[in-house]
């Protein structure tokens, strides 16, 4: 009688399948519109609750004008903290479960100024100034919400690590066949060792800001991502106590 010994049959190592691949880029988009979601959120909400902190000051301290000035400017952050509201909203709905590409025709400096506008109290807590030089003005082809969303992290990255009083500058130049955009300041700059890790997803180096602030840090991982959709590309320049600046491109694109 023969006997067969029955080994286990083994199975060799694959690699995931399209379903398993389909579904990690689910949960990865999810994940990236949760955060952009919380960050931004988290940013005009801060500001107001830092505004009414700062108007319940003055009004014990019976300082009237003051407080009156304040109330004028937690009513706008209020505004634009809605606005951004609704824009996010409608981008997650209209985009569903995936971040789609949608290109249309944008007046590139009144979109800027739009995100200044909606970082003016953020900039206010620490008597910073935002300012735009732009060697160019004119129309340029991008999807709106991905744009808005590049502007509003690097700003926000620009002036938390910007000292009291300082000066954030945003750079537009039309150049033949791209747009170039810099954002500038004169804050604490980063070490090599930060800039090595700064996109890295799974081994970030988190630097406070100068007022104490933090940050989940995914901001810029969100803004790289958005550059590369629009086939641009972004650098920076950095060095400690010597500020840094942000730069991206993006191309001429049509359709």
């Amino acid at each position: 009688m023969s006997h067969f010994s029955q080994n286990p049959v083994t199975k060799d190592a694959e690699g995931p399948s399209d379903a398993e691949i389909r579904l990690q880029a689910l949960n990865h988009t999810k994940d990236k519109l949760l955060s952009i979601v919380g960050h931004d959120l988290r940013t005009a909400i801060g500001g107001v609750i830092s505004l009414v902190d700062m108007l319940d000051r003055h009004l014990e301290a019976g300082d009237i004008d003051e407080a009156k000035r304040l109330n004028g400017l937690i009513r706008r952050a209020s505004r634009d903290a809605d606005d951004l509201l609704s824009d996010l909203v409608i981008w997650t709905r209209s985009h569903g479960q995936n971040i789609h590409f949608r290109l249309e025709s944008l007046d590139i400096i009144d979109l800027i100024e739009t995100e200044i506008n909606r970082l003016r109290v953020p900039s206010l807590r620490k008597d910073q100034s935002i300012r735009i030089v732009a060697s160019s003005t004119g129309i340029i082809r991008a999807d709106r919400y991905m744009l808005q969303a590049i502007f509003r992290n690097l700003l926000t990255n620009a002036l938390k690590f910007s000292y009291p009083g300082g000066e954030v500058v945003v750079k537009a130049k039309h150049q033949p066949g791209q747009w170039k955009f810099q954002v500038c300041d004169h804050g604490m700059g980063m070490t090599p060792e930060i800039q090595e890790l700064l996109l890295k997803i799974d081994n970030r180096k988190q630097q406070v800001g100068t007022s104490g602030e933090t940050g989940s840090g995914f901001g810029l991982l969100l803004c790289e991502d958005f550059v590369q959709r629009h086939g641009g590309r972004l650098t920076w320049e950095s060095a400690p106590n010597q500020g840094s600046t942000f730069s991206f491109t993006v191309p001429e694109l049509r359709g």
